[in-house]
């Protein structure tokens, strides 16, 4: 269940579109500090509300560290799969397009 009440610690609006964001947020409830990757939907009152689509993990050291790991591997594989289209684009053409 989201609580809707907790104190927001820092909020970032991670995707948008019309009518749903995605957000990271960290709250704070019964003194454990939660992160949180969830969608918002926009309310007929134009008013953005959590869905139940998304995920609440606590914002400790562990989980921040592996997260943090995951997205570097995930930066990394993205930058080299960049570099290696820019530079080797005709090359990578022929072995898979043949």
């Amino acid at each position: 269940m989201i609580d809707l009440t907790a104190p927001t610690v820092y909020e970032k609006v991670i995707q948008e579109a019309d009518t749903e964001q995605v957000r990271l947020v960290i709250n704070t409830f019964r003194g454990v500090e939660y992160m949180s990757l969830r969608k918002y939907y926009l309310n007929f009152d134009e008013e953005w509300l959590p869905s139940k689509e998304g995920l609440t993990m606590p914002l400790d050291l562990e989980n921040s560290r592996e997260l943090f790991i995951g997205l570097v591997e995930i930066l990394s594989l993205a930058e080299s799969k960049s570099i290696l289209e820019d530079n080797f684009k005709e090359i990578l053409d022929q072995i898979y397009l043949t």
